[in-house]
This record gives structure tokens, sequence and C-alpha cells, in this order.
């Protein structure tokens, strides 16, 4: 297990930040990496020292989503079997700490996922947030699909999941997906100053409460098992092996008759 896939700091009191650092790959969630992820962020999340956990990338890409390589070589058995991605949702769910998304540059599929399983996102002003799987022959699986349509709403998250296309970090912060924008390369610095510091300094014990009253309001209007069968119904279909190889053999795919 290559424990340099996440980099973990303490650069003030009570904040941990988890770097992820796959750059050949932007940052994309390989099983390696999400194994070493939970294994810092469930660190992170037992040490009573740490109060506020930031989740970020490198300077160009937040995450590019989950590994097409290993999605290539997954059928809907095998999703099923080894529940593809619920660790990483699980892991997610169980922090009761604060978690902040400090985005530079692009965070799509699982990556845009990942952000939206934070309670705060903060972004570089040239950023952009998607899900792009229907280009693939798939569906987000990560809670894409429930977290989404209740940050911003059924047409808005119907324009962003069917057509497949990225928002610009304005527009996201212009319907609520991100609380504040910052300079490119600053976003991090910022997050640090501005925001993770003061919830260090704030009541554990009344931010964990909050957010679990918060979260249990999100969680009444969305269905995680459903839209995760559905994902895992797609991986089955041909119209995802054909999404996928394209996708590697960088061309346009060719949908079949339905």
């Amino acid at each position: 297990m290559d424990e340099r896939l996440v980099l973990a700091s303490t650069p003030a009191d009570g904040v941990r930040v988890l770097a992820l650092n796959r750059p050949s790959k932007r940052n994309a969630l390989s099983q390696e990496l999400i194994t070493v992820f939970l294994e810092q962020l469930n660190t992170a999340s037992r040490d009573d020292g740490v109060r506020v956990i930031v989740i970020t990338g490198s300077s160009s890409f937040f995450c590019a989503g989950a590994d097409i390589g290993e999605i290539s070589r997954l059928d809907a058995e095998d999703a099923r079997g080894c529940r593809y991605l619920a660790d990483l949702c699980s892991g997610m769910q169980a922090v009761r700490k604060p978690l902040i998304a400090a985005v530079e540059g692009m965070a799509l599929g699982g990556g845009f996922e990942l952000a939206l399983m934070c309670d705060l996102i903060f972004s570089a002003d040239g950023s952009h947030f998607g899900l792009p799987e229907v280009k693939i022959g798939l569906i987000p699986g990560a809670g894409g699909t429930q977290r989404l349509t209740n940050a911003v709403g059924k047409y808005k998250a119907m324009q962003m999941i069917l057509l497949g296309q990225p928002i610009s970090a304005e527009e996201a912060r212009s319907v609520g997906l991100v609380a504040q924008l910052y300079e490119s390369g600053k976003v991090l610095e910022h997050v640090m100053k501005d925001h993770a510091s003061t919830l260090a300094a704030l009541s554990p014990t009344a931010l964990g409460l909050a957010k679990e009253a918060i979260c249990r309001s999100d969680d009444l209007g969305a269905d995680h098992e459903f839209e995760r069968s559905l994902y895992y119904f797609a991986f089955g279909t041909g119209d995802k092996r054909e999404g996928v190889k394209a996708f590697l053999e960088k061309r346009k795919p060719e949908w079949g008759p339905r």
C-alpha cells in the first residue's frame, strides 16, 4: 500500500489536512487511494486533538473521479459484490467532525461526489464541477444524484447529470454549492486562515450535534441505496462496456439500439 497517495498534515492546532496525491492520474480514486484515504480519515476522526478535517487535491486537479481503468474491469456482479465506492461513502458519513473541501482545479465524477460529502466547499475561482458519468454509459454512484438534487433542486441536477457538462466555480457558488471563492492557488491558505481555525476553536460537541441535525434533514430526502443499486446495474450494460472502452481508446462511443 502506497501511503504517499494521501498526504496528511496538521498545519494548525486542531486541523488535519488530507491531500489526494496521485498526480499522474489527476487524483483519480483508485481502490488503493480510497483505502489509504479512509485509513487517514479514520485516524483523524478518532484523534481528539483534531477538530476539523480539510480534504484537498493538487493545484490543478482536486479529483478527476473514479479510476476508469478499474471500472473497465468490473461488471455488475463484480461491482455489487465488492460494493464499489460504498466504503468511501460510509467512511465519510461516519465522521462527526466538520469536513471541508478545498478545491483547486477540476472536481469531476467521484471527485465532485467526494466534495459533496463534505460539509463546506471552498473553491478557486477557476475551478469546475461536474458529473459526466453518462458520457461513459454510467450514472453517479457515490451519492451524486441524491446530494446534488438536494442542494440545487431537480432541474439543475438534471441539467448537470443528463448533459454531463461541468459548471464553473462562479455558477457553483451562485447555486449554493460553494461557500466562497478564492484566487487560484490560495484556497487552502484561506480555508486554514478564515474557516478551519475558526471551527477548531468552537465547541466540538455543539459542532457535532449541529452537523448531525443538518445531515439528518438532508438524508430524509435521499435514497443512496437506490442510487447505488442502479449504479451497479449500469455496470452490466452494453452501454457501460462501450462507453468505458471508447473513453480508454479516446474515441466517441457508439451506443447500441434500445
